[in-house]
Order: structure tokens, then C-alpha cells, then sequence
């Protein structure tokens, strides 16, 4: 788990990255003395952008591709400006954003949807070319019950809402370290 120091580079860094999008600063320009722990291992990584209480973009990756710090700049400027749910985010909008980093740990085979734990647990779903995540923050802010959840994700991979029963799918389960700027004072 990272230290709240290093929760507040993170969100930090993330910043300067959703700012670099416009001004063209690249990761290798960053010059900083804060780090993050070095044996600090993580399975992915999402950027959650919100505005109010809208999402304005969520982009992540589920492997570890590089470093943290460099998985975080190049996700933030995914979420910022690849998310194909939103228009690109305006320069703007940038002081009004409320950033939110997760930071995922090893999936697991779900053997018995018993096993989902509301607020725990994020999911992902894998039919053929189909695949569908939610973090684990989602199902919880929602209010929904476990049925409820499984339904959005099949919803999500655009495959049927129970499609999760099929001998052919993937469902895997995940937690997941999950902190906001509105977290960190």
C-alpha cells in the first residue's frame, strides 16, 4: 500500500499529467524528488475523472506496463482525452476535477458468485471478444446488490445481463487500492 505522502504524488502527478495534455510536457520533462515505494507492485491501473458527481472520463490498464508513476501520466491522459463514452476534457475543466487512482491487485476465478463482497470487490467479465470491468467503488456508490452488479458488467462488455452464467465466461474478481484527492488533505 502506498503512504499517504506518496497517495498525494500520485494525485499530483496525475494532475501535472491531465495539464501536460494542453502545454505538451512529456513524462520525461517531470523532474521530481518524491518517488513512490519502490517494491510497490501493482496488477493495473485506472484514472477516474469526475466532475460534480458525473464521470468525465475512466481509462485504465490491466497490466503493468511500466513503472507506476509513468502508468499513472499516460492513464490520466488517456482518461482525459480517450474514454470513448465523453468528448475530450477541456483545459478548463481542470480545476474543477476530483481525481481518483486505482490501483488493482491480483484477479481470482469467482467459483460462486456467494464469494462477491459489495464495496470489496471489482469485477471482470471475458466472453470471446467481450470484456467488461467495474471497479470495485462502483457497485458500492450504487446501491447495488450483487445480481444487480453482475447485470451492469454484462452490460458493460455488451454482452447479455446473464451471460455471466455461461460455461464459455470469464469472471474474475479483484480488490483494489483506491484513494481521491477528496481522501488526501
Amino acid at each position: 500500500m502506498l503512504n499517504v505522502e506518496e497517495k498525494k504524488y500520485a494525485l499530483d502527478l496525475v494532475r501535472a499529467a491531465l495539464a501536460a495534455t494542453w502545454s505538451g510536457a512529456s513524462f520525461s520533462q517531470l523532474q521530481s524528488e518524491r518517488t513512490l515505494s519502490a517494491e510497490y507492485t501493482y496488477q493495473g491501473v485506472f484514472v477516474s475523472l469526475h466532475k460534480g458527481e458525473m464521470l468525465r472520463g475512466c481509462v485504465g490498464s490491466l497490466k503493468p506496463l511500466t513503472q507506476l508513476p509513468e502508468a499513472l501520466w499516460q492513464t490520466a491522459q488517456a482518461a482525459a482525452t480517450q474514454d470513448p463514452r465523453f468528448p475530450p476534457l477541456q483545459r478548463e475543466e481542470l480545476p474543477e476535477l476530483e481525481i481518483e487512482i486505482s490501483l488493482l491487485h491480483p484477479m481470482q476465478p469467482v467459483r460462486s458468485v456467494t464469494e462477491i463482497e459489495i464495496g470489496k470487490d471489482g469485477l471482470l467479465l471475458r466472453l470471446g471478444e467481450k470484456h467488461g470491468l467495474l471497479l470495485p467503488q462502483v457497485a458500492s456508490r450504487r446501491g447495488w446488490e450483487v445480481q444487480t452488479f453482475l447485470q451492469h458488467l454484462c452490460r458493460k462488455a455488451e454482452v447479455p445481463l446473464e451471460a455471466w452464467h455461461d460455461p464459455q465466461a470469464e469472471l474474475l474478481r479483484f480488490h483494489a487500492e483506491v484513494f481521491a484527492n477528496r481522501d488526501i488533505a
